[in-house]
């Protein structure tokens, strides 16, 4: 899945690079661990296509983001294990920054949603 590749990879600033950028990285940790909304509708459907329950790929993302081991790269050399940590070193840090960020999206638009929201 391009998603997960995306965890890893170097996220850029800009979206002239050939990396991934980190608005891609944050849309890939985002269709991999929401738990409602858009990206998890997404997921689940696509998950469907293949048999696995899109819930249960999220709960194991999510529980590697907060300390679980993420599986380790084929390349075992010392040098892509390296990366492999700094990685998810890196990946863990933009998760914590994720989390801990407001949202950014629209207040509810009717009164019962505002009540729920509250």
């Amino acid at each position: 899945m391009q998603a997960y590749r995306d965890l890893f990879v170097i996220a850029k600033p800009d979206t002239y690079s050939t990396f991934t950028t980190q608005a891609e990285q944050d849309q890939a940790i985002a269709f991999l661990t929401d738990r409602t909304g858009p990206h998890a509708r997404h997921r689940a459907f696509l998950c469907s296509l293949i048999g696995w329950d899109g819930n249960v790929l999220a709960e194991r993302v999510r529980r590697m983001m907060e300390g679980a081991d993420f599986p380790l790269p084929t390349d075992r050399t010392p040098a892509a294990q390296k990366r492999h940590a700094q990685a998810v070193e890196t990946l863990r840090a933009r998760w914590l920054h994720l989390k801990n960020t407001p949202s950014k999206r629209a207040p509810p638009a009717s009164a019962v949603g505002a009540a729920r929201a509250a």
